[in-house]
């Protein structure tokens, strides 16, 4: 008895490896410092720009995704990193790590409290997960200014990342499912080994990509779509 696996099969897994959209790229911070390209900006500067109802991908393909900022402090900062190295370098434009949107704990500036900052994603696929990977840099400190970023959807997952000084720092949460209506939430925060008296948190810029399945997953996938394309000699 000798089996045969169809060509159709194999194709399938090959569309199975590809089936993984374009990034989803997104620069927080200043409104006179804007990514050109197919970037979406959140600018919290007059005119601010605090929500976009259908996000763009690498490629300028519509997303259907939707965003929305509360509750950081109404202003950017601008001193982030102008020449990201390493992993940030090779993923962002320089233009979308200079600045940040930021929060604090306790007064700053005249406003009273921004200890707690949200972004909201809506229009994201139920049926998929989603790997959000994060960049913030402060720089000319060199005190501890960690930052956690607290991803929440049918599922949750926390990430870390010292803003202080940051050059080529990611910091990526994976895997994470929206919850039936297609939203996932982000909350940003001072971590707990941020040491700076404000307790100043920072985000410069977010990338949205579809989790690639593990090569086990794609072969079981690929088996299940291709069992009926086996036949017995």
């Amino acid at each position: 008895m000798k089996w045969i696996v169809s060509s159709a099969l194999v194709l399938g897994l090959s569309l199975a490896q590809c089936a993984v959209a374009a990034n989803v790229l997104f620069d927080f911070g200043d409104s006179s410092q804007p990514t050109a390209g197919n970037y979406n900006n959140i600018l919290v500067n007059p005119p601010a720009t605090l929500s976009i109802a259908d996000a763009i991908d690498s490629d300028g393909a519509n997303t259907g995704i939707g965003i929305s900022l509360s509750g950081f402090f109404p202003g950017s900062n601008t001193a982030g990193q102008t020449a990201p190295a390493g992993a940030a370098g090779a993923l962002l434009e320089a233009t979308a790590t200079r600045d940040n949107v930021f929060g604090h704990t306790g007064p700053f500036s005249s406003n009273p409290d921004a200890s707690l900052g949200t972004v909201t994603l809506t229009g994201l696929n139920p049926s998929l997960t989603y790997d959000f990977t994060f960049f913030g840099s402060r720089t000319g400190v060199t005190d501890n200014r960690e930052t956690m970023y607290d991803v929440s959807g049918a599922n949750s997952g926390t990430a870390f990342l010292n803003a202080s000084g940051n050059v080529s720092d990611l910091v990526v949460v994976s895997g994470i499912q929206p919850n039936g209506a297609g939203a996932v939430s982000i909350d940003v925060s001072a971590g707990p080994n941020n040491d700076n008296g404000s307790k100043f948190y920072y985000l410069g810029a977010m990338v949205i990509s579809e989790s690639v399945p593990e090569p086990a997953s794609l072969l079981i996938a690929g088996v299940a779509m291709g069992g009926l394309l086996f036949r017995r000699r």
